[in-house]
């Protein structure tokens, strides 16, 4: 009777850990003086500062959960019963780690190395927007090596994040981005917007997350539309609303602000100075259908006004972008035409809002067809100059500066993983 009793109390003390969000203890304890964790960990965070956010701190308990959870995983694997349908547990650990998150989340990897199990996680959008999210506060890592020959001695990691309120107090401030002339903003799959700021020329490496919830966006175009000093971001989107964020004097940009209610997903935009001697630029936009050109001016900084055609003429199925190509003040379309392996037409204004009435050159002969996205770059040298962003389909994006009738020759500012961005400058 005795030994029944005992073994009912045993029951009843795990159950009561069990429902209080205590894991069983690990055979092992994994603590940030741990050489792979150590890794594991400054890596999420350089990741994390990169994009303008602050670390996350070690938190013991949750490594406890973790690591409990890497050993059953690897016992899996061990026994052959590992499937990756039941990878994460109910809840992805938010059952187990102590009360009190108010966000959370679960990454597991298996592989050779920290930088191999990290760099994974931050090439799946899913996993990525974990390591990356604002409200992560709290990390704890845990990890097993396999001695099942099928997977050559890897690693089985597990990285839970959470956020709490009150490490989240004692944090220091997300860095807030400031957008200049020459940056390039970039939208990812999981619609988190970040700025690319010029490196002069040199490759683009370094950016800084500004926001979420830009999944749903069609294109994203940088410019000055309040004529403040400080750049804004305009954008059009699926529902066809044209926003514009207004860039913050202090860094940051302020939410979307609508300023075009409907219609907008019809047409290809680009803010531009098309009018000589205006303040504030305005938007030339192409009818996706029709492909006739249309220009909207920009009274106050807010709503445009009302819609002028610039062109009877179609440019249905050609890319354009706009600057002022023979540095005549006026500013200038480049189209880039059908022919061959892809010619840039030149078609030079009159400042007035119209196309001069004369021959149409040739400046670039071939080979722009090889070319995803166009988009004019102003000052990306730091030089006052202007020209030109250009992604093939290899995913490099390369930069032309533009002087007096004149298309230099390319200079690379990254190499490959720029595919799947949409990109505005």
């Amino acid at each position: 009777m005795e030994s029944a009793r005992k073994i009912v109390g045993l029951l009843a003390a795990l159950t009561l850990l069990l429902v209080a969000g205590i894991a069983p203890a690990s055979a092992l304890t994994r603590t940030d003086r741990d050489p792979f964790v150590a890794e594991v960990l400054k890596l999420t965070n350089q990741y994390r500062a990169e994009a303008g956010l602050p670390p996350v701190v070690w938190n013991q308990t949750v490594a406890n959960i973790s690591q409990q959870w890497a050993e059953e995983q690897n016992n899996r694997i061990t026994r052959e019963t590992f499937k990756l349908e039941t990878i994460h547990r109910e809840g992805y650990g938010s059952r187990q780690i102590p009360a009190g998150w108010d966000w959370y989340t679960e990454n597991i990897g298996i592989n050779n190395n920290a930088r191999q199990i990290v760099d994974w996680w931050m090439n799946s959008p899913a996993h990525r927007a974990g390591m990356l999210s604002p409200k992560a506060t709290d990390i704890g890592i845990g990890w097993m090596k396999t001695t099942n020959p099928d997977y050559y001695g890897m690693y089985v990691v597990v990285e839970n994040l959470a956020g709490y309120a009150q490490t989240r107090e004692s944090l220091p401030p997300a860095e807030v981005p400031s957008i200049h002339e020459g940056d390039i903003a970039a939208v990812d799959g999981s619609g988190h917007l970040y700025i690319y700021p010029s490196a002069q020329g040199g490759d683009l490496w370094q950016r800084s997350y500004v926001s979420s919830g830009w999944e749903d966006a069609l294109q994203v175009d940088i410019a000055d539309w309040n004529a403040d000093g400080v750049q804004d971001i305009l954008a059009t989107w699926r529902n066809g609303k044209l926003t514009v964020s207004y860039g913050e004097k202090g860094g940051g940009l302020a939410a979307p602000r609508t300023i075009g209610w409907g219609g907008w997903d019809s047409y290809d935009i680009e803010v531009a100075h098309w009018k000589r001697g205006y303040k504030r630029p305005g938007i030339v936009a192409k009818s996706l259908s029709s492909g006739r050109l249309y220009y909207y001016s920009n009274p106050a900084g807010g709503k445009p006004g009302a819609r002028q055609q610039i062109s009877t003429a179609s440019f249905k199925g050609l890319e354009t972008f706009f600057l002022d190509y023979d540095d005549d003040g006026r500013m200038d379309m480049i189209a880039r035409t059908g022919t061959g392996s892809g010619q840039f037409k030149l078609y030079r204004s009159n400042g007035a809002g119209r196309f001069k009435a004369e021959y149409r050159r040739i400046i670039g002969s071939s080979g722009w067809s090889a070319m995803t996205h166009l988009s004019v770059l102003p000052d990306h040298l730091g030089d006052g100059g202007t020209g030109f962003l250009t992604r093939d389909t290899a995913g490099n994006i390369r930069y032309y500066k533009v002087t007096r009738s004149r298309i230099h020759p390319a200079v690379y500012i990254g190499r490959g993983g720029w595919g799947s961005l949409m990109l505005g400058s």
